[in-house]
């Protein structure tokens, strides 16, 4: 078994146990303030709006140093992917922005990121984010979901996964 393989089985492992203990753990959890949440949602909507800056300017090492956990798991329509390091997010990153500038891409942008307080130290964020050409014309519209945990440097991205615009994660009370 390769050491991302194994690495992704003990993740899953680990979210089935978290969710057992949290299930059984219920009780312990007391619920946020109003306040606890509020700053929360804005700590991470300012994560979010940091991501998308550093993207449009076309920063793609900073977005590894910054913005993502290490490791993180990226979620698209082929399955899991293990990210481990600063320098591959990087290249991930660099090469996307090479697949899009050809297009006439100049930026992107995440209106209305809709976020969902988990707990003081985890939220998700889902919803649509639009491309855009030099000339202002929406280049193409996605959908997004990020889980975002909170570390001794701030809020980070620990896992992104995409899907159609429209679908994503709602957050019920």
């Amino acid at each position: 078994m390769s050491k991302r393989a194994l690495w992704l089985e003990t993740w899953v492992m680990g979210i089935a146990i978290i969710g057992l203990a949290a299930t059984t753990a219920r009780a312990q959890y007391p619920p946020l303030s109003a306040e606890e949440v509020a700053k929360v949602e804005r700590e991470v909507t300012a994560a979010v709006a940091t991501y998308y800056q550093l993207f449009s300017s076309r920063d793609a090492r900073a977005i590894g140093a910054r913005i993502f956990h290490m490791p993180w798991i990226l979620l698209d329509p082929e399955g899991a992917k293990v990210y481990s390091s600063v320098e591959e997010t990087a290249a991930l990153f660099e090469s996307s922005l090479a697949q899009i500038l050809p297009q006439g891409w100049e930026r992107s942008d995440f209106p209305s990121p809709r976020v969902c307080v988990l707990s003081l130290g985890s939220a998700t964020v889902s919803g649509t984010f639009y491309r855009y050409k030099k000339d202002g014309s929406v280049m193409s519209v996605h959908g997004v979901t990020y889980v975002f945990g909170k570390t001794p440097d701030g809020w980070r991205i620990a896992s992104l996964s995409s899907h159609p615009p429209g679908r994503g994660v709602e957050c019920q009370d």
